[in-house]
Formats: structure tokens, C-alpha cells, sequence
């Protein structure tokens, strides 16, 4: 800016700014040319990529053009330009980055589990089960409900709460689950399927 005597002093930030705001090219020259090195210097911290070294410095001059009229304090242009600079570079290296899934990646997604249909099915099921091996006799039914209804038992656990001997548990267990499969397979029960065999009674 030339002076009446002819001295020239150059624009300040904020008269650089409000030209630029306006639409003066020259202005914008003028910061880009005044402040160029501040910018670079602040991404030269971060080590990155020439190109994106590159799209940092534009995106802050883009956040510049954004903000000119905004900026509360253009007396210290230099420091907005190289904190900005800063967060565009940060922004960058989370954008390089590859996701790693956190601890709550899964937060608000559905857990995994039956289905209402089969939740439904799987209640029948079990009332079926329950409804035939009431029509045991009360040994085998004590041996049901100490193999498949109840925490898993020993052998031992089992024998003392149904009078079985030890040696006589798995033969009476597999007698009892094939009347249970004749039971259930009888018409009309809704546990007659390959999916409800006496396995899986708990």
C-alpha cells in the first residue's frame, strides 16, 4: 500500500482478510504468499506423504476461505493457519488408518439368538418333553430331571436321588429316552421332529 509519500507498507492480516472477503484476488495472493510457510512448516510436524502433505496445506487454505469472516482476531492469522494446519494433518493420519473394531464396535446391534419363531418352538418343545415324561414311571422321571433339567450331576449325584445303581444309569438312561422318542412321536405332538430328539431335552 502506497502512502502520499510514497513509502509502501504493507496490508495487515486484518485489511488482507476483509480485501479477500470482498473478492480481491490480490489480497488472497498476498496471504497465501505471507503465510505459506507457517502452514508448511506446522505440517512438516506430522511426517506425511508428499500428497498428503499436499491436500493438508489446501484443505487449510480451504478453511481459510471458509472462515475469513469469522476469525475473531486476525492480529494472529498465523496462529489460526497452524492450528488449523495441525487438526487438517491429524485428520489426514485417522483417515490412513485402518479401523480396528473397538470393545463396543457391536453397541446397538441385535445379539445373537433364536428367532421369536423359533423361541416358540423351542417352548412347545420342551412342554411336549415335559408333558411325556410325566407319563414315566416316578424312577425314570427323577432320572430325567437329574440328567437334563437340573445343574450337570455326576453319576453318584444321580444315583442317590433316584436308587439307581451306578452301573444301571446308562442303561436305564437309554431305555428312558427311547420311551420319551415314542412318546413324542405319537400324532399330533408338536416335538415330532429330527430337531427334538431326546439329546437335546435340556
Amino acid at each position: 500500500m502506497l502512502t502520499d509519500t510514497g513509502i509502501c507498507h504493507p496490508l495487515s492480516a486484518a485489511e488482507l482478510l476483509l480485501a479477500a472477503r470482498d473478492g480481491d484476488r490480490s489480497a488472497w495472493e498476498e496471504l497465501v504468499l505471507r503465510y505459506t510457510g507457517v502452514v508448511r512448516s506446522a505440517v512438516s510436524e506430522f511426517r506425511l506423504q508428499e500428497s498428503d502433505a499436499a491436500d493438508v496445506v489446501q484443505n487449510t487454505w480451504l478453511r481459510l476461505l471458509v472462515h475469513t469472516a469469522t476469525i475473531r482476531d486476525p492480529g494472529k492469522l498465523g496462529g489460526w493457519l497452524s492450528t488449523t494446519a495441525k487438526r487438517e494433518a491429524l485428520a489426514a493420519i485417522r483417515r490412513a488408518r485402518p479401523e480396528i473394531a473397538s470393545e463396543s464396535a457391536g453397541d446397538g446391534l441385535p445379539a445373537p439368538g433364536p428367532s421369536p419363531e423359533e423361541v416358540v418352538i423351542l417352548t412347545q418343545t420342551r412342554a411336549a418333553v415335559r408333558a411325556a415324561a410325566d407319563g414315566l414311571t416316578e424312577r425314570r422321571k427323577c432320572l430325567v430331571d437329574a440328567l437334563f433339567y437340573q445343574s450337570p450331576c455326576t453319576y453318584e449325584e444321580v444315583s442317590r436321588q433316584t436308587g439307581l445303581p451306578i452301573g444301571s444309569i446308562g442303561p436305564t438312561r437309554g431305555r428312558t429316552l427311547r420311551e420319551l422318542r415314542h412318546r413324542l412321536c405319537e400324532p399330533g405332538c408338536v416335538a415330532c421332529s429330527d430337531r427334538c430328539r431326546p439329546a437335546k431335552i435340556a
